[in-house]
C-alpha cells in the first residue's frame, strides 16, 4: 500500500528536481532564434511547404535529444484582429473539433501560440495547414486566410536539455506572452 512516507519522499524528490531546474534556468543563455513570416492570405499547401522547407524535421538520428520551443505572432499593429480570429475559430469549430483552445482571458495580445515540439516541421505544418485531422492545433489555413496579416514563427533549438528545463522555458514564455490560442503546459 502507498504510504504517507512515500508521498513525503516523492515531494522531497520533486523539490530537488525543481531546485536543479531553477539553477539551470539561472545559467541558461538564449539560443539562436530563427524566424519565418507568411501572410495568412497566402497559406496554401505549396506556400507552407516552401516556408517550412529549411525547418528541422526532428526525424534525424542526431535530433533525438532536441526540443524546439516556438512562438507564433502577429505584428504588434495587428493585435486588434485577435478578437476577429477568436470569432472565426469559433465558427470553424462548428465543422470540426480538432482546434486548439481559445484564451479569451489573454485579450490585447499579439501572440497567437506558444508551443514545444521535437518534430518542429510537422507541428508547424499542423498549425498552418488544413491536414492532420484529429490533431489539436490552430489549422490556420482552414479558417484564417481571409485576414491580411503577416504571422511570424520564431523558434529556438534546445539540445540535450532536461525535459523539466525546456518545459519551464515554454511555460515562462506562455505566461509572459499570453497567447490567444493553445494551452499552457505539457501535453
Amino acid at each position: 500500500m502507498f504510504s504517507v512516507a512515500e508521498f513525503t519522499d516523492a515531494i522531497a524528490s520533486a523539490t530537488d528536481q525543481l531546485r536543479l531546474v531553477q539553477q539551470e534556468l539561472g545559467a541558461i543563455t538564449c539560443p539562436a532564434i530563427a524566424t519565418l513570416t507568411i501572410n495568412l492570405q497566402h497559406l496554401t499547401l505549396e506556400s507552407i511547404g516552401e516556408l517550412l522547407d529549411d525547418v528541422p524535421s526532428g526525424y534525424r538520428k542526431t535530433d533525438k535529444e532536441t526540443d524546439y520551443v516556438y512562438v507564433i505572432r502577429l505584428p504588434a499593429d495587428k493585435r486588434h484582429i485577435v478578437n476577429s480570429l477568436w470569432e472565426q475559430l469559433e465558427d470553424a469549430r462548428k465543422l470540426a473539433n480538432d482546434y486548439c483552445r481559445i484564451n479569451r482571458e489573454n485579450a490585447n495580445t499579439d501572440t497567437l501560440y506558444v508551443g514545444r515540439s521535437k518534430k518542429l516541421k510537422s507541428r508547424l505544418t499542423q498549425h498552418l495547414g488544413t491536414e492532420q485531422h484529429g490533431v489539436f492545433s490552430m489549422h490556420l489555413q482552414r479558417w484564417a486566410t481571409g485576414n491580411d496579416a503577416e504571422v511570424s514563427i520564431s523558434y529556438m533549438k534546445f539540445e540535450r536539455k532536461e525535459d523539466l528545463l525546456v518545459q519551464a522555458i515554454e511555460d515562462g514564455l506562455w505566461v509572459s506572452l499570453r497567447p490567444a490560442f493553445g494551452r499552457k503546459g505539457e501535453r
